[in-house]
Formats: structure tokens, sequence, C-alpha cells
């Protein structure tokens, strides 16, 4: 017996979270439910769904925080978060904070089905792509945390990890310090930016990179930082 995808639901009004139930449990999907930002940010990580239809406005833990903390942890299903149409600003940090999409309130039950599914199928493609990062003789693997220099293993810290891999799912683009500290750290946290500048420039030092001008990991001026051209990104041999 086939079971379809597990999607769990965080919001507090009880009657768009009917809705919403019944409208994917008609085409297949499996629900979880939560009201609480606490409690779905439990369920996420206990549960492990397929896909989090995420509230901004949640009591308690907001649905941004929930998703950097979901982020931040590295959990991989898609985040499909939902706001009102005045909150354009909730909208930007749940993107930035590791959001996949967002649906403003009211809503079309086709276009929320069609958001779903779109969702799923990416993360169905991006689940088969893992990163193999090249820093001169440095080779590190995203898939499986391991890195080396050489002939010798070289140690990365779980942060450093993450540093690498946030950088590289933005596929050369500028990843502004914010965003990196929202990300890697988590929003609950309050590091400042010169926490993301001491982490680069230990990782730079380990991977070789620590001249006066960087190779691999760039600093772009008044943006943030990026990985170069020069590293070549792609899935292991």
């Amino acid at each position: 017996m086939s079971f379809g995808p597990r999607v769990l639901i965080v919001d507090d009004e009880v009657h768009l979270m009917k809705i919403i139930k019944t409208c994917l449990t008609r085409e297949g999907y499996r629900v979880l439910q939560a009201t609480t930002g606490e409690r779905g940010l439990r369920m996420a990580l206990e549960e492990k769904p397929d896909l989090v239809v995420l509230d901004v406005m949640l009591p308690g833990l907001d649905g941004v925080a929930v998703c950097a903390e979901l982020r931040r942890l590295h959990f991989p299903a898609p985040v499909l978060m939902l706001t009102s149409k005045a909150e354009v600003e909730h909208r930007i940090r749940g993107l930035n904070t590791g959001a996949d999409d967002y649906l403003p309130k009211p809503f079309d039950h086709r276009e929320f089905l069609a958001r779903v599914k779109a969702l799923l199928r990416r993360q169905q493609r991006d689940e088969k792509k893992s990163f193999l990062l090249r820093f001169g003789d440095a080779h590190v693997d995203l898939e499986k945390r391991s890195a080396t220099r050489g002939a010798n293993p070289l140690k990365l810290t779980k942060t450093e990890f993450a540093l690498l891999d946030l950088l590289a799912k933005n596929g050369g683009k500028s990843v502004s310090r914010e965003q990196i500290l929202d990300s890697v750290w988590g929003y609950t946290y309050f590091p400042t930016t010169r926490t993301v500048d001491t982490h680069i420039y230990r990782l730079r030092k380990k991977l070789g990179d620590d001249g006066e001008q960087p190779k691999w990991i760039q600093k772009i001026q008044g943006e943030g930082y990026c990985l170069s051209e020069s590293t070549v990104v792609q899935p292991p041999e």
C-alpha cells in the first residue's frame, strides 16, 4: 500500500487549518498539525515531514523564527510560508531565513495545491544533488560532511560545513552577513556580523585561502560573501 507525502501544517487559525487539511487529504497527502511555533518546530524535527506549511503570525515563536531554526538545524524539507498581504517585511524575512516560497492570504485552494506540488517536485530533484567543493588541494564533500587537504583529513566544524553549504546552494551569488547569521546561527541567537567575518577567516585559513586576496571565499564589499567561480561545485564522482 502506497502513501502520499506528509505535510505538516503549522497555523493557529482553526478554520483555515481545516480547509487546508481537507484540500490536502483529497489529493492523497497525509497531514500533521500544530497550532504553535514551538509545537510545529518540535514536530518538524521529530516527524520529518516532506513539506512544512508555516504561518508567519503564530503565538509564541513566530513562523520566521521557526523557519530560521529549522534551517540552522539543517532541516531538509521545503517550507511554504503563509502571510497576509500586508506582511511584506515578514515575507522578505521568511525568504531570507530559508523559506522556499510564500503564499499571501486569502488564497485559492488550486494555487495552494500548485505551490505544494511544485515544492515537492523541486525537493525530489534537489535530493538527487549533492555538492563536492574543491579549493585547490582541499576537497569538501557536503553530503558526507567530510573534508581533506592533500592526503590528510581536514577537520571542519559543524558551523563551517553549514557556511559552505549555504554558500554552495547560492550558486556563486553573494550572501549577506545577516542571511548567514539567520541561516547558520539561527534567528533566536544574537551574534554580531563580526562573528561571520571571524568564522570566514578561520575557514579560509583551514582551506589554504588566507592570503591578502582570498581566491575562493570572496568578500563582496557592502554585500556579503560568495564562492568564486573558480571553485568547482559539482556532484561527487
